[in-house]
């Protein structure tokens, strides 16, 4: 299906299937105990996990991503910019791949570490 002949009905759709694996990962994850990300599901059905700033410190955040990332069975990609701030993503697929998902992280340098 080209992107012009994409509908409305079928953004829908993918947003359902997208909620559906949604679902089922809450689920796992509370029953696994990791910690709480923040998820978005785009008009596609991709999902997109974070692992957010406002109420972690830069090492929760770095230990939810790997928490997760170990559960989902997906690899880390790591980038730091030139003002250390690092971005962490891991992508990864739901439902024989019919959902593309991702968790990611941006992490600042901890204040309280010095550096350079």
């Amino acid at each position: 299906m080209s992107f012009e002949n994409v509908t409305t009905a079928d953004l829908y759709r993918w947003q359902r299937r997208g909620h559906d694996a949604l679902g089922l990962m809450l689920q796992h994850g509370a029953d696994a105990e990791l910690p709480a990300l923040t998820w978005t599901i785009a008009s596609s059905g991709a999902l997109t996990g974070e692992a957010g700033s406002l109420l972690s410190t830069p090492a929760e955040q770095r230990a939810a991503i790997e928490a997760w990332s170990g559960f989902l069975n997906a690899r880390i990609e790591e980038r730091v910019d030139g003002d250390r701030v690092a971005h962490l993503y891991a992508a990864f697929s739901r439902g024989d791949g019919e959902v593309v998902c991702a968790i990611r992280a941006t992490i600042f340098p901890d204040p309280t570490e010095g550096g350079e």
